[in-house]
C-alpha cells in the first residue's frame, strides 16, 4: 500500500468533507446555517491546496506530488458539481477559489498538470452548463435546481470558461520551443480530445479552436499518426448520429498530415 502521511491534512480534510457533507446538507430544505458548514468544508479542503509537499514518501522513496494532486483536484470537481452555490458568497464562487489557488500554485517546469487540471475544470463547467446535471446527492438542490438555466449564470460559466481557456493556450504557446514541442503536440492533441468530448462544436469559435488545436498537435512531426486516424475515424462514426451531425463538418477540416 502507498505511503501518504505527507498528504494526511490534504486527504483527512478531503475525507471529513466527503464523510459530513451529506449529514451538513442531507436536511430538507437546506437551511444557511448548514449551508455555510458545508461551505467552510470545501473552503478548508481548497486552502490546504497550497501546503501540500512537493515530493512525498512512497514506500520508502521520495516521488513528485503532483500526480496526486492531479488526482485529488479531479476528484474535488465531481463533488464540486452538486455543490450548490452559497447565497452570500455568489455565483460559482467555490469554483474561482479553486481556479485562483491552482493559479498561485508553483507547477514543476517540465509538467503539464496545471493545463491537464484546467481541462478538467472545462469539463466541470460543462457538467454545470446542462439544464439538468448527471447526479444529484438526496435532498441537495444543486444549481441546476437553483438557478433553471438562467442566462446570467450561464453567462458566468461562459466567462470562467473563457479564462480558463485562455490559461490553456497561454500554456500551449509557452511549449512552442524546440525541446518542448513534442509535449505541446501531446498537450493539444489532449485539449482537442477534451473539447471533442465536453464543448458544444455547434459553436463557431469553439469549433475553430478544435481545429486549430488538430492542426498544432500535428504541427512539427511530433502527433503519433496511428492516434490521429482513429481519433479522425471516431468523429466521422460519431457524425452519424442525428444529434451529432455537425461533426460531418469538423471531419473535413481535420486534415492527416503525413510525416515526410
Amino acid at each position: 500500500m502507498c505511503a501518504r502521511d505527507e498528504l494526511n491534512p490534504l486527504h483527512r480534510d478531503l475525507t471529513s468533507t466527503r464523510a459530513q457533507f451529506p449529514n451538513l446538507v442531507g436536511q430538507d430544505p437546506v437551511g444557511s446555517h448548514e449551508a455555510s458548514e458545508t461551505d467552510a468544508f470545501f473552503k478548508a479542503a481548497i486552502s490546504l491546496v497550497p501546503e501540500v509537499p512537493k515530493m512525498i514518501n512512497i514506500d520508502g522513496k521520495m516521488r513528485p506530488s503532483e500526480a496526486f494532486l492531479l488526482e485529488f483536484l479531479c476528484n474535488f470537481f465531481s463533488t464540486l458539481l452538486v455543490i450548490p452555490d452559497h447565497p452570500e458568497q455568489g455565483v460559482l464562487f467555490l469554483v474561482r477559489g479553486l481556479l485562483n489557488v491552482i493559479q498561485d500554485y508553483t507547477w514543476e517546469d517540465n509538467s503539464d498538470d496545471k493545463v491537464r487540471i484546467y481541462a478538467n475544470v472545462l469539463h466541470l463547467l460543462s457538467a454545470m452548463n446542462q439544464e439538468t446535471y448527471i447526479y444529484h446527492v438526496d435532498k441537495v438542490e444543486s444549481n441546476d435546481t437553483l438557478y433553471g438555466g438562467d442566462t446570467k449564470f450561464l453567462a458566468e460559466i461562459s466567462k470562467l470558461c473563457e479564462t480558463v481557456i485562455a490559461q490553456i493556450l497561454e500554456h500551449l504557446k509557452s511549449l512552442g520551443k524546440e525541446e518542448t514541442l513534442k509535449r505541446q503536440s501531446q498537450l493539444a492533441l489532449y485539449f482537442f480530445n477534451s473539447i471533442l468530448a465536453h464543448g458544444d462544436l455547434r459553436n463557431n469559435k469553439l469549433n475553430q479552436l478544435a481545429v486549430n488545436l488538430w492542426n498544432l498537435a500535428q504541427k512539427h512531426g511530433f502527433a503519433d499518426t496511428k492516434t490521429m486516424v482513429k481519433t479522425l475515424d471516431y468523429i466521422k462514426r460519431q457524425s452519424k448520429h442525428p444529434e451529432l451531425h455537425h461533426f460531418t463538418e469538423l471531419a473535413l477540416r481535420l486534415p492527416l498530415q503525413s510525416r515526410t
